[in-house]
């Protein structure tokens, strides 16, 4: 005789991925906020901007892209991703049958959904400040690459998959067994330790230069990373516990 009771995995993690995306909502609206605060403070002078003059004649230009409202993304998906593992969101856990390897899985499908969320908000707070600039300013505008490539729009999502990826690693690794609480502060510290000692040996700029969809895959590998050590940690504080 089989029991009503024996729900399976993928059972459980869809019905807490369903569970999580709602009740978490908020989060979705904190960086709503934060991106059109921060796009209304760069209407006026835009993510970068540089002047040249001669004589009588002053011209000032204003760049706009989508590297700040990136940066704000990718910091709000650090931190949403290190508030899913703390004791207060674990406790909404309850509301539903669930382990915590069902729940390191479902908090990585509803990061990986709001990730994927971030970048459409992003778009279109990006194409909102254009349109405050062409309307509300009357500014003389010149519009270049004015529609976003898909490989722009994957290295976006990639990004902020990254960090939510980075931000859940921590929040499991620091609630972890002890062994796991040890080796990850021993690696921060060495870490901080080696790039105060030997800043020049970390090359970003060879990094930036590669192609758009290279460094996506290369932040997606190392999402995919983070996640199956958060996965692997989840089970084994499972078993620990037991």
């Amino acid at each position: 005789m089989q029991s009503l009771t024996n729900i399976s995995l993928k059972a459980i993690v869809i019905k807490q991925v369903k569970w999580k995306a709602k009740l978490n909502i908020s989060a979705l609206s904190s960086l709503i906020i934060l991106l059109i605060i921060f796009g209304v403070l760069t209407s006026s002078s835009g993510s970068g901007s540089y002047g040249s003059g001669s004589g009588i004649l002053d011209v000032q230009f204003s760049i706009y892209s989508l590297d700040i409202f990136l940066i704000i993304s990718a910091i709000w998906a650090f931190i949403v991703a290190l508030l899913f593992t703390t004791k207060a969101y674990r406790i909404d856990d309850l509301s539903v049958v669930s382990s915590r390897t069902s729940s390191a899985i479902a908090n990585i499908l509803v990061m990986i959904i709001y990730s994927f969320i971030a970048v459409i908000l992003m778009i279109s707070t990006y194409y909102l400040q254009v349109l405050e600039i062409l309307l509300v300013e009357k500014k003389s505008f010149v519009l270049d690459h004015l529609f976003i490539s898909p490989s722009i729009l994957l290295l976006c999502f990639s990004s902020i998959c990254l960090f939510g990826a980075i931000g859940l690693l921590f929040g499991s690794s620091f609630k972890g067994p002890v062994v796991i609480k040890v080796f990850l502060s021993t690696f921060i510290l060495f870490s901080f330790i080696y790039i105060f000692m030997a800043p020049n040996s970390i090359n970003i700029g060879s990094l930036m230069m590669l192609p758009n969809l290279m460094i996506s895959v290369l932040y997606l590998l190392v999402a995919t990373l983070c996640f199956s050590l958060t996965i692997w940690i989840a089970n084994k504080s499972e078993v620990s516990r037991k």
